[in-house]
């Protein structure tokens, strides 16, 4: 079955008090949807992820944190161990996303000069090293090129039941090998539809973070899609801008995807990433266009879906009455690769 998760909002609240509330509301959403838990991104511009995931574990019956943690911020051994104590204090996972950074200032700043593919290199030790803190019972030891650490051992030790699931973010060809290394989930975007092969096999046992937006009707969808996130020229060409700053592959790619692709086939929508709102693509429609829209990314072989973080309760709502319908159409679906669910009609968004 899909595993669910939600995002938490950005720090960007007029107060601390207006942000906890906020990021403590989109939590409770996502306790009481289907979502096993809450991701909790991380850059220079947001606050400590470990920090707000123990604040949400302490206000939420089973909500489980999904913490981004980086290497340039963090060493391996502090990561597990925040791993091992919360969950031992909590009673619950901390699952983890592991990521690299894609703004070469704010790596510079913290003296990272690895280029793209050795942070990726690095990664992968950081993820060995992190996953055997959690497992072994004895000293465990490691000689690498980034790190280096004999005999280290984790207290406390961290009961089977609650090991996190760990998921590497990215979509260049050095993400793919990490995820393999590791044997973990590669975390991606998601590109139209159109864009993959009939039968593509690329994204088999990934996830995928897409904001959903979806309603009775069509009409409903895209005019809350609309509100949200109107046209604006200068943010277009700030976004632009900001795009070639960045050695990230997947934004450069969905940047360069949203500067051609003017219509919305198949409910995917790019101008909210095209305009720097927001870091996804997003799928907007009624329930039936979204949900047969998703059962082709289902066809692909994604096993997690990370949903934006939603503005309204109705949000989240919406899009796991959509994303279970998916779900159900993927039973009366051909094979994979081929077109899903025929009989779902589908409204025309050209132009949007």
């Amino acid at each position: 079955m899909l595993e669910l998760y939600a995002t938490s909002p950005r720090a960007d609240e007029p107060s601390p008090t207006h942000y906890r509330e906020r990021a403590l509301e989109v939590a409770r959403w996502a306790e009481a949807s289907a979502c096993r838990g809450l991701l909790i991104f991380t850059d220079h511009h947001a606050g400590d992820p470990w920090a707000l995931g123990q604040f949400l574990l302490e206000r939420t019956e089973r909500l489980v944190p999904l913490v981004a943690a980086q290497p340039v911020y963090m060493h391996p051994f502090t990561a597990a161990r925040l791993v091992s104590t919360m969950s031992f204090l909590y009673g619950r996972p901390v699952d983890l996303n592991l990521v690299t950074g894609g703004h070469p200032d704010h790596l510079r700043a913290l003296g990272c000069r690895l280029d793209h593919d050795e942070r990726y290199d690095q990664l992968v030790e950081y993820g060995r090293i992190i996953t055997a803190l959690l497992v072994d019972q004895e000293p465990m030891s490691h000689a690498g090129r980034h790190y280096d650490m004999p005999e280290a051992l984790l207290r406390p030790a961290l009961p089977a039941d609650l090991m996190p699931r760990i998921f590497v973010a990215g979509a260049s060809e050095a993400c793919h090998r990490a995820a393999r290394e590791l044997g973990v989930v590669r975390l991606t975007y998601p590109r139209a539809l159109s864009e993959y092969e009939p039968g593509s096999s690329a994204l088999a046992g990934a996830g995928i973070r897409v904001g959903i937006i979806a309603r009775d009707t069509g009409e409903e969808a895209w005019r809350v899609a609309h509100e949200r996130c109107p046209k604006d020229p200068v943010a277009e060409r700030l976004a632009r801008i900001a795009s070639r700053s960045t050695d990230s592959h997947w934004y450069r790619r969905l940047q360069a995807d949203a500067e051609t692709r003017l219509s919305t086939d198949d409910c995917y929508w790019l101008y909210p990433l095209r305009s720097g709102r927001e870091y996804c693509p997003y799928l907007v429609g009624s329930h039936a266009e979204v949900a047969r829209t998703f059962a082709r990314y289902l066809d692909m072989g994604i096993t997690t879906l990370i949903l934006q973080a939603p503005r309204a309760e109705a949000d989240i709502r919406n899009a796991e009455i959509a994303v279970r319908l998916a779900e159900s159409l993927r039973s009366v679906a051909t094979p994979a690769g081929g077109p899903a669910a025929e009989s779902v009609p589908v409204g025309s968004t050209d132009g949007r």
